[in-house]
């Protein structure tokens, strides 16, 4: 079993684990397990009165009301994504996301000022389509426009009004080749302050080093990367800089080298690129500087009272895991809105006489399991999204329990997603298989799981927290909460605790945690369940309505010499043999 760095660092993997006594184990290993008990919010499901009638409504959230006119934005921003669904590659894609930021519709700034409208935002597209657009989307306001709103001082939060006025794109990053979504927030990239020169100077030291899958990343001008921060050659950990990709003319720039990763089984209207840095150049201000900065001495300075960690840097992470989870679940919603209307007129032989397969009682049985499920998880993420946008609009740093909470929304909304879609899909017949009915869009729920933090490296982090709390607690304290209604949960953690208790021999953890593998990811399943229970259901601004709009089966090989960057175009053509190799590769 992987552990990370930074997100399950060595010390504090200890400091969890490093509880029990012997005498407290033995008594621990003859301890067992209460029943679970039912929280009283469990069974609030949203009653659906009102199958595939086109949409769902519900009631309004007092604390989500809206403070913009939401059937206009609805309206003007369905309107300008009209044609996403025929943008089948990233340069078409591309120069449809330029003319949604030069729209104004969605502000950069709306991350903090109006948050419902962000977060609303990402919910409209889901329900027209969960496609590569969707990232493209979400990388341009949330990851890059975002980092720059939640690090950025004043004046390079200013800037984001000329970059949405030009329509410029950006990426942002982080995630490097031998640090993927398994391996937490690990950062090798350099960037190391110059005293001679008064600039710093982005380096990738090794191949794995190199950022990787970075969405956006081959058509974007701009981007905000993560990287280590050296000053006289002492590491100050990841810190975000702001930074300029491709020049005016659409030419990388001096010192970059930027790679396709190629064809994907989906969402190939999006482009995915691995970047290099070559000691490139860049000047005092590209740090983002809200919480840290250089000062005249060329000394490091804390400029906020909250110090850089890895909650700060890791805001738009947070922001990110909300957003995904909404559109997963939305899109999951739609999908079987979509098949419900075709299994109620597709027409089956029944013992007495014909019948639709929608009344089949394994269909009927799947569509209820479905909505209850997925509509359970609606009412948990749109009420902690509601808490989100109380720090968003304050700028504060969410809590630990928010914090554990969000990776709650990411988990279970990608969990519930895909098995209730896997369902459906299994009772459709051939139905499943074909194009434009949302099923081929699946693929893009897998994306969703490993988007924003892995749900197994969350996960990870869940279980750790909650044995960080074993220890607060100590084993008197948790064993007094056997009784209460978390009972489960604090005997699972004692005994897991009790079992990842190896010192601070690192092979002996090791070994531990992979003997135990199973033990970890079932206490942090528990306590998954135990937020959404003990969270009383909200719901969204905005009725779920079904706009599903099929793309296109292909896409241009060549779109490479078709991106359009600062008014030109750029890029390595795709050679005849290339094309022809791939030709009839239909992606939906």
């Amino acid at each position: 079993m992987l552990l990370t760095r930074r997100i399950i660092s060595r010390t504090s993997w200890r400091a969890a684990t490093s509880l029990v006594s012997p005498r407290q184990s033995s008594f621990l290993s003859t301890v067992s397990l209460p029943q679970t008990s039912k929280s009283k919010l469990q069974d609030q499901h949203v009653d659906v009165k009102a199958l595939n009638k086109g949409s769902i409504r519900r009631p309004f959230s007092a604390s989500a009301a809206a403070t913009f006119d939401t059937d206009s934005f609805i309206k003007n921003f369905l309107a300008e994504v009209e044609h996403v669904p025929g943008a089948t590659d990233p340069s078409q894609s591309s120069q449809a996301l330029r003319s949604l930021v030069k729209s104004g519709i969605l502000r950069f700034t709306d991350m903090r000022d109006n948050p419902e409208k962000f977060f609303m935002a990402h919910r409209l597209l889901s329900t027209v389509g969960l496609g590569g657009f969707g990232i493209r989307f979400t990388v341009q306001f949330n990851l890059f426009a975002g980092s720059i709103v939640g690090l950025g001082g004043p004046e390079q939060i200013a800037m984001l009004d000329d970059i949405q006025s030009k329509g410029q794109l950006g990426c942002f990053l982080l995630t490097e080749m031998q640090a993927g979504v398994l391996s937490g927030l690990i950062v090798e990239t350099t960037c190391d302050w110059d005293e001679e020169s008064q600039q710093f100077i982005l380096h990738t030291p090794s191949d794995k080093a190199a950022k990787n899958w970075i969405s956006q990343g081959y058509t974007a001008e701009l981007g905000v990367v993560i990287a280590d921060l050296r000053i006289k050659g002492k590491s100050y950990g990841p810190h975000a800089f702001h930074m300029r990709l491709r020049d005016d003319n659409g030419n990388l720039c001096e010192g970059i080298r930027i790679d396709d990763m190629g064809t994907k089984t989906i969402a190939n209207d999006l482009d995915n690129a691995r970047v290099w840095f070559d000691q490139v150049k860049l000047p005092k201000d590209a740090m983002l500087d809200k919480f840290a900065d250089i000062d005249d001495d060329n000394n490091y300075v804390q400029t906020t009272d909250e110090k850089m960690r890895i909650e700060v840097i890791g805001q738009r992470l947070l922001t990110g895991r909300m957003a995904i989870a909404e559109a997963a679940l939305l899109s999951a919603r739609v999908l079987h809105m979509r098949t419900e209307a075709y299994a109620k007129n597709k027409i089956c032989n029944g013992l007495n006489g014909e019948t639709s397969l929608a009344s089949m009682p394994q269909v009927a049985a799947v569509f209820k399991k479905s909505y209850e499920e997925l509509d359970r998880m609606i009412g948990f993420v749109s009420a902690i999204e509601e808490r989100l946008n109380k720090c968003l609009r304050e700028g504060t740093i969410p809590d630990p329990e928010l914090v554990d909470a969000i990776s709650v929304c990411k988990i279970q909304a990608i969990e519930v997603s895909i098995a209730r879609c896997h369902a459906l899909r299994l009772e459709v017949g051939s139905y499943a298989l074909m194009h434009k009915t949302g099923f081929e869009l699946m693929d893009m729920l897998l994306c969703c799981k490993f988007a924003e933090g892995d749900s197994r490296i969350l996960q990870m982090k869940l279980m750790r927290d909650r044995l960080k709390k074993v220890k607060k607690d100590g084993v008197a304290g948790t064993l007094s909460q056997v009784f209460g209604n978390d009972g489960t949960e604090a005997i699972k953690a004692l005994q897991l605790a009790n079992k990842l208790n190896v010192g601070r021999d690192l092979e002996k953890m090791e070994k531990a945690m992979n003997d135990n593998w199973e033990e970890v990811y079932e206490l942090a399943r528990i306590v998954e369940q135990r937020h959404i229970n003990s969270t009383p259901p909200s719901s969204f601004m905005e009725p779920i309505i079904e706009r599903f709009a099929p793309a296109e089966v292909y896409y241009d090989l060549g779109w490479k010499d078709k991106v359009v960057t600062g008014g030109t175009t750029s890029g390595t053509a795709v050679s005849a043999d290339a094309q022809a190799e791939d030709k009839g590769a239909g992606v939906a």
